[in-house]
């Protein structure tokens, strides 16, 4: 199945419509091609087997942002904010920006760009934008159902702080994911595969994963580049939003916006503090912000033979991103 969504009439006027229109017990793959455009609104891909594919100029974009209130007189949080909500298995993006405006995090909070909660997707020439919290790996919380009828999206845990197994796999290839405070986060296994990570002039984290006890990997990057328009020092690679946090390095190119502790502890008035343990791990990193001399003493500074567990089978088992 080959779908089109443009602007100048051919097809489908919006993503969403060209999803919807999949049948929900579709078995072949669907294809649907996004012509250059910015296309505003939050978009929900809740069918597996679909493929986007982009163009230059193909843009989605929204504003949603977690201090954005609600008729109860709540705010959104982190979770109800994303442009583009995928919960469906067997994903793949190719060559499309999603971004969220909404701006700097100070102001609005969390802003999510994409909130990619299925197995087995894949992101190729991607560019994810946004400011605080661009990028979340992990599953559909229950908090989401009531906010996304009428569109199906299977059932999923009460919050990050349950922890539960976690199987699903991502994989992102040569994309721009571009934020500032814990921008790349979540429970999930993800490969990185010469990505670059770019850091907003606020500076912050570039990543702050959950992993779940016992999954032996969370956050892989590999032969990567890590830039910013912070000041030097000003972010650091990555702090543990929950205890068994898993990060890796390898291979990447550092520039000297990097701190040079590397890692940092979660430390958050009200919180519990959750140290850096041997689970952050780096190996090979090169540039300015790779000197290891000064890195946090709870990190694991990998040796080769230890750096080669760090293969795709090991890290996405039973799954090749790349067939």
């Amino acid at each position: 199945m080959e779908l089109t969504v443009s602007k100048s009439g051919i097809g489908f006027s919006s993503l969403e419509a060209a999803i919807d229109s999949i049948p929900a017990d579709c078995a072949e793959e669907a294809v649907i091609r996004i012509l250059p455009g910015t296309y505003r609104g939050k978009v929900i891909l809740n069918k597996n087997h679909v493929t986007l594919l982009g163009e230059e100029g193909s843009h989605l974009v929204f504003n949603d942002y977690a201090l954005n209130p609600l008729p109860d007189g709540t705010t959104r949080n982190t979770f109800l904010t994303p442009t583009l909500l995928i919960t469906g298995d067997d994903v793949t993006l190719r060559g499309l920006t999603v971004e969220n405006d909404a701006g700097d995090g100070r102001k609005v909070g969390q802003a999510v760009a994409v909130y990619a909660a299925g197995d087995r997707c894949r992101f190729f020439d991607c560019r994810l934008l946004a400011a605080q919290d661009t990028l979340f790996c992990g599953p559909v919380l229950h908090k989401l159902h009531r906010f996304v009828k009428p569109y199906e999206i299977p059932l999923g845990v009460e919050g990050v702080a349950d922890r539960p197994p976690v199987d699903a796999r991502l994989y992102f290839e040569n994309c721009y994911i571009r934020g500032d405070v814990d921008f790349i986060f979540g429970p999930y296994r993800c490969w990185f595969e010469g990505c670059t990570l770019h850091c907003n002039a606020r500076g912050g984290y570039y990543t702050a994963a959950n992993t779940p006890e016992g999954q032996p990997f969370g956050f892989v990057f590999h032969h990567c580049r890590l830039t910013g328009d912070c000041e030097p020092g000003g972010v650091y690679l990555g702090r543990p939003w929950r205890e068994h946090a898993a990060t890796a390095f390898l291979h990447c190119e550092m520039d000297a916006c990097v701190h040079p502790s590397g890692f940092t502890d979660w430390l958050i008035t009200g919180q519990p503090n959750r140290p850096v343990t041997k689970r952050y791990c780096e190996f090979g990193s090169t540039g300015a912000g790779s000197d290891t001399a000064a890195r946090h003493p709870g990190m694991k500074l990998l040796s080769a033979e230890e750096a080669k567990e760090y293969t795709l089978p090991n890290v996405l088992p039973g799954w090749d991103p790349r067939a």
